[in-house]
């Protein structure tokens, strides 16, 4: 239990820098109880304002030894795509920590729910036109720390919608793309037996097909961390179906271009 002592005394000690503070939560693997001992902390603080100053934070975790992870600051503050960070250790235990503005949040939330789903950037921005429904799939699962009032169990109904409308602009948006890029791409990567083009190519249609199979379920992409345990839990009757025939094509072992050709059959007998 050292751990949940440290969590709720870094939790207690950045909250108390927040006045606005309309909650903190506890995200990633912990809240599906699915860590183990390679899983970092993942918390979320809901603001109505800003995050700390860099200021306060560097004098708080300080005074909690905290070392500084991946930048040398204790607030990464670039605001694509997720936002204000802080990431740092303590006692070996890594803590990656977010910052929502309440009011922002909600706003992305509704405009994903509306189906406003396609990537920010460009037809290939494939990682950003799906983080709108990690952050409603993070939203709902995410286990109350301290201090939540009722704009973020608002926030939380407002993010378990799933509506007819976002399962339709979810099929138009990535169904579709594996559709082309199967019929397209890795087509032509198979035929050509080129095997980085290859990768790179199956690699998007598992992910986008990926993100309809969690649609079925009624269920918002939660990003690409424990997909298989969490799809199972889902309400999609083919699901372990589906499972099944990704992980043939993954394994499917090629060293020539009759291989490959053959493997990307395997990937049209997709399920959905």
């Amino acid at each position: 239990m050292k751990d949940e002592k440290l969590i709720r005394l870094v939790a207690e000690e950045i909250s108390n820098l927040l006045p606005d503070c309309c909650g903190v939560t506890l995200g990633g693997s912990r809240c599906h109880n699915l860590e183990d001992e390679h899983s970092d902390v993942e918390m979320y603080f809901y603001v109505r304002t800003n995050p700390p100053s860099v200021e306060e934070l560097t004098e708080c975790l300080t005074k909690l030894n905290a070392k500084h992870k991946r930048c040398d600051s204790f607030l990464w503050n670039n605001t694509m795509p997720w936002g204000p960070h802080s990431f740092f250790v303590i006692d070996d235990l890594y803590f990656e920590i977010g910052y929502r503005n309440i009011y922002e949040t909600k706003e992305r939330i509704l405009n994903y729910i509306n189906g406003n789903v396609e990537p920010l950037h460009d037809c290939h921005d494939l990682g950003l036109g799906y983080m709108p429904s990690g952050l409603a799939s993070s939203i709902i699962h995410e286990k109350p720390l301290i201090k939540c009032n009722e704009e973020l169990y608002e926030l939380k109904k407002i993010a378990l919608n799933f509506s007819k409308k976002l399962l339709t602009a979810l099929k138009e948006e990535y169904f579709d793309t594996a559709n082309s890029l199967l019929e397209g791409k890795l087509d032509s990567a198979a035929n050509r037996g080129d095997i980085f083009l290859y990768e790179v190519m199956s690699t998007r249609i598992v992910r986008c097909l990926m993100v309809m199979a969690f649609a079925l379920g009624n269920e918002h992409f939660p990003g690409d961390k424990w997909n298989e345990k969490l799809l199972l839990q889902t309400n999609w009757s083919n699901s372990k179906e589906f499972l099944n025939l990704l992980k043939e094509h993954i394994l499917y072992q090629t060293s020539s271009k009759e291989e490959f050709i053959e493997k990307r059959k395997i990937l049209k007998k997709r399920l959905i």
